[in-house]
């Protein structure tokens, strides 16, 4: 097994993918199927992803991320709230 890497160490591309969908909502496994990886290879991103921002858990991630704006939210694949309220 990889070692998760280390806080401060920039966010790869797959990071940075797996953490934008996370922060749109989908599980690992609806993650995996859309960047073609595993459920355990993106939960193993999502990881190093926590370790390397210094967060505590996956959600804290993504907040972190997005106040770095590492992500932003204008990237993200959110409902569109019209559809969801018809």
């Amino acid at each position: 097994m990889r070692s998760p890497g280390y806080y401060g160490k920039p966010l790869s591309p797959g990071q940075l993918a797996a953490l934008r969908l996370a922060a749109s909502g989908y599980t690992s496994q609806q993650i995996a199927a859309r960047l073609g990886s595993t459920e355990q290879g993106i939960h193993l991103r999502l990881k190093e992803a926590q370790v390397r921002l210094g967060a505590r858990s996956r959600t804290h991630a993504v907040v972190i991320a997005l106040r770095r704006a590492l992500i932003r939210f204008d990237d993200l694949d959110l409902p569109d709230q019209r559809k969801a309220a018809a």
